[in-house]
């Protein structure tokens, strides 16, 4: 039947599309309060003292210069953090100092898009960018591009939002490209990474406590180790004993070994198929269980969700 066939082809691109409640669920996720970063202009106001006071633009490396006190790092701190260093920092001079600080220009908001498009990379916003802007910057044709209105290129269709180390949506770019699906068009956060595949690519994903979690291109032979070498190997927040091999397309689950591995010359280096999943878990859980519940929504498509929208 024409429709078994179909829905044949879309089973083949890997997870499933996200549901419309998995939009809504991945919208809702609650955003880190803003960290000040290189850029930002901040404006600093110290109580009692108007030569302390002014606007001022954070440098490449987080510092600000501050008359009287001279250069002061306010970089990964949020305005009330960088209040209460200054509030530290002045104490000495200055008794009874108060500081507030106000970000006036957030430029260090910034998203990630990589895979085929035509400018992969960083991309910074003054505010939370929707994805259709994030994907325009990076060079994905809209419904008006070079191939037509109402015709986006047949290379893009999907794109996969990964958010920090656990959370990931599918989403289908067609209908979005052609204006017909608006709510597909979610806002994104900071430090949102987006992945454009080919039509025709296969994936392996690796997530959790990882350098770089994401999305990567299957090839010839790539194994177990590649695929982790790939995201930068386990952060410093990684349970390195009980990394999980999943492959949903045979419900089969692997725990490895990292540092066993590593020794024994490689026997359970597993070659990677398309669709398996690499989950690097926190060091210090209690009990192995917590891994597999971690584990088990990428497995059943729950974070890839398990409808199309």
């Amino acid at each position: 039947m024409p429709g078994a066939s179909l829905q044949n082809a879309y089973k083949s691109f890997g997870p499933s599309f996200a549901s419309q409640q998995a939009l809504v669920a991945f919208d809702n996720t609650p955003q880190a309060a803003y960290t000040i970063g290189p850029g930002d202009a901040i404006t600093i106001t110290v109580w009692g003292h108007s030569e302390l006071s002014g606007k001022h633009l954070v440098g490449p490396d987080g510092n600000i210069q501050l008359s009287f006190v001279g250069s002061v790092n306010v970089g990964n701190l949020t305005a009330d953090g960088a209040s209460d260093k200054l509030d530290h920092v002045l104490s000495d001079q200055y008794v009874g100092a108060i500081v507030t600080v106000q970000i006036d220009d957030y430029t260090d908001n910034q998203v990630t898009v990589l895979g085929h498009v035509s400018n992969p990379g960083v991309q910074r916003f003054s505010a939370d960018p929707t994805l259709l802007e994030a994907l325009a910057r990076a060079g994905v044709p809209s419904s008006q591009g070079a191939t037509g209105a109402g015709h986006p290129s047949q290379n893009f269709t999907r794109c996969a939002i990964f958010r920090g180390h656990d959370s990931v949506v599918w989403i289908d770019l067609r209908p979005l490209l052609r204006g017909d699906a608006l709510a597909l068009n979610i806002r994104l956060h900071r430090n949102d990474l987006i992945y454009v595949p080919d039509a025709n690519d296969q994936l392996v994903y690796v997530m959790g406590q990882v350098t770089k979690p994401g999305a990567y291109e299957l090839s010839s032979n790539m194994s177990f180790l590649d695929a982790l070498a790939l995201a930068g190997g386990p952060n410093d927040n990684a349970q390195q004993g009980k990394i999980v091999l999943a492959r949903p397309s045979a419900n089969f689950q692997q725990v490895i070994d990292l540092a066993q591995l590593i020794k024994g010359g490689g026997d359970a280096n597993y070659a990677l198929q398309q669709g398996d999943i690499i989950y690097v878990p926190k060091s210090g859980l209690a009990a192995f269980g917590y891994v597999l519940q971690q584990i088990s929504p990428l497995t059943q498509s729950a974070l890839f969700a398990a409808a199309l929208f």
